[in-house]
């Protein structure tokens, strides 16, 4: 199947609606000889053990991803896991595909197949929490980066800020009565609301230097290096805004009747005697002191 959709369909939404998909899915330069990834989807980078934005600017032959049929495509991981995808030509301009989107059928099985594990040991497996994170790096209910592997970018951008005495800042969203939208709605629409507000976030960021990770149950923080203070409070704000116009419905919610966060921000030029930062915890600290919710003024949301 063949359709215009890269000017008839804003490239936004486009990405939105794979961001929000379960299955991988790329998205191949089809007019580049190297035929780059342009775009990977959560999905693709938990399948391929990576993060997504690892994936963006490889060529097909480092992921060793060609096609095998015009309508099949394989990709094969580092640990011989293999995906069949499936291609549709994206069109630029009628007459040559300018990208290639592949989607998974299925998830990536291994090259090898495992033994089958005892029933008493799958029931176990089943039982794991949805917050488990892969190799305490990524979360996997969203998809982004975990705690850990935001702490280990802060200290990373913290050691640089300090030596060319640069501002560092960091954001912590809160999702405003998560536990009661899951008594609610339950466990697998919570995961669904996680996600949309994970991506709402990450995809507001601006520069290749910003950093979104998912630090706590209810809660996800974003780095920022450089940048006045009052301006990266204003883009805290926006983001809570993006939120809000997320629309997702919570009529619990006291600021409003819809999912909406509150955020807490610390920001600071690392003085040269500092050793170990600690924006992270003194922006929970903040959250957790009990500051107020989000409320719509007009058409922004202010921090109250």
């Amino acid at each position: 199947m063949s359709f215009n959709i890269l000017k008839k369909l804003n490239k936004h939404l486009l990405r939105q609606a794979l961001d929000a998909v379960s299955v991988p899915a790329l998205v191949v330069d089809a007019q580049c000889e190297a035929k780059l990834v342009v775009y990977a989807n959560p999905a693709a980078g938990r399948a391929l053990s990576l993060q997504a934005s690892e994936l963006v600017g490889r060529s097909a032959n480092s992921l060793c991803l060609e096609p095998v049929t015009p309508e099949s495509w394989q990709l094969r991981a580092r640990d011989g896991a293999v995906l069949a995808l499936r291609p549709v030509p994206l069109y630029a301009q009628p007459g040559q595909a300018s990208f290639w989107l592949l989607t998974a059928a299925a998830p990536a099985q291994p090259a090898a197949q495992a033994p089958a594990r005892p029933a008493a040991v799958s029931a176990r497996i089943e039982e794991l929490p949805s917050r488990i994170v892969r190799d305490d790096r990524t979360d996997v209910t969203t998809g982004i980066p975990g705690r850990n592997a935001f702490l280990e970018v802060q200290l990373r951008d913290w050691v640089a800020a300090r030596q060319e005495q640069k501002r560092l800042s960091v954001i912590v969203f809160r999702i405003d009565a998560l536990e009661s939208y899951q008594k609610l709605f339950g466990r697998h629409a919570t995961e669904t609301c996680l996600r949309r507000v994970a991506h709402a976030i990450s995809n507001s960021l601006q520069r290749s230097t910003d950093y979104c990770a998912r630090v706590g149950n209810d809660r996800f923080a974003v780095l920022i290096s450089g940048g006045a203070e009052d301006r990266v409070a204003q883009f805290a704000e926006r983001i809570a805004q993006r939120v809000w116009d997320l629309a997702i419905h919570h009529p619990r919610s006291q600021p409003a009747r819809y999912v909406t966060v509150s955020f807490a921000m610390a920001s600071e030029i690392p003085p040269a005697s500092a050793e170990e930062p600690g924006l992270l915890e003194d922006a929970e600290a903040r959250i957790s002191r009990g500051h107020e919710p989000v409320e719509l003024r007009s058409s922004s949301l202010e921090a109250g």
